[in-house]
């Protein structure tokens, strides 16, 4: 099952063009959550792995990673990047693992595309299943901050090989964030348009830690991206980062 391969249209444009300003510090900030508490070596989970850049860079400091996302699209340049890592076409609220982790990582808000906190509830349960004894799952999520100031804008991106039109939107009643994106792509000097649409829930702290707690995680810690852990511009404003732990 591929819940998010309706993103596949967006892996180009996301692999290409977009989350050089996230993907640049995020190293830097997980080194301060969670990394440098890891022996070398460590296993590591990059659920909802995308594109596969940051499992690259973790595999390049020697970490033992697989990648699991929705999108094959996404996976194809994942695999491309990082022939070495496996990764795995899987839905995150339903995957299973042969073996345990020292830490399932998920970031870049990737679950905020979870839809309702009931289906957040399963990647916990999940999440949960495929650390092992003492391990850690860590991940961030957007908070409503980011959702009525970021991605309520309309934004282009004007490039030699594209022209994109991003308009974002967002309802504090359903608690969605839609973000409609049209793209003008050059190939083979043909200009060729298509769209696309980019869905995230709100997930409300007290549900999250719920969840977490309610999955069998012993302790759960949580930060603000920006002043806690230094994140800088516009991709840390209303970021949170959780980092629960399975009891021994």
């Amino acid at each position: 099952m591929q819940p998010y391969s309706d993103y596949d249209p967006f892996a180009w444009l996301y692999a290409t063009h977009w989350g050089a300003e996230y993907h640049e510090q995020a190293l830097a900030i997980l080194d301060q959550l969670i990394l440098q508490q890891l022996p070398h070596g460590a296993s590591i989970l990059d659920l909802c792995c995308g594109d596969g850049r940051l499992t690259c860079a973790l595999h390049a400091r020697g970490f033992d990673v697989a990648g699991i996302d929705g999108s094959e699209c996404m996976l194809a340049f994942a695999r491309a990047r990082c022939p070495a890592v496996p990764f795995v076409a899987a839905d995150a609220r339903t995957f299973e693992s042969d073996r345990r982790f020292d830490l399932v990582l998920s970031t870049f808000d990737a679950l905020n595309h979870v839809m309702t906190p009931g289906d957040f509830h399963r990647v916990c349960l999940r999440a949960h299943e495929a650390v092992q004894p003492g391990g850690y799952f860590a991940f961030d999520l957007n908070r409503e901050e980011a959702y009525t100031y970021l991605w309520s804008t309309t934004s282009a991106q004007v490039e030699p090989d594209m022209v994109s039109v991003a308009v974002g939107s967002y309802s504090p009643k359903t608690r969605i964030a839609d973000c409609d994106i049209t793209l003008f792509r050059l190939i083979a000097e043909n200009w060729e348009r298509s769209g696309f649409k980019l869905s995230q829930f709100c997930h409300a702290q007290d549900d999250v830690l719920n969840s977490l707690y309610a999955a069998n995680f012993a302790t759960v810690k949580v930060f603000d991206a920006c002043q806690d852990l230094g994140m800088w511009g516009n991709i840390g404003k209303g970021r949170s980062y959780f980092l629960a732990r399975r009891g021994i």
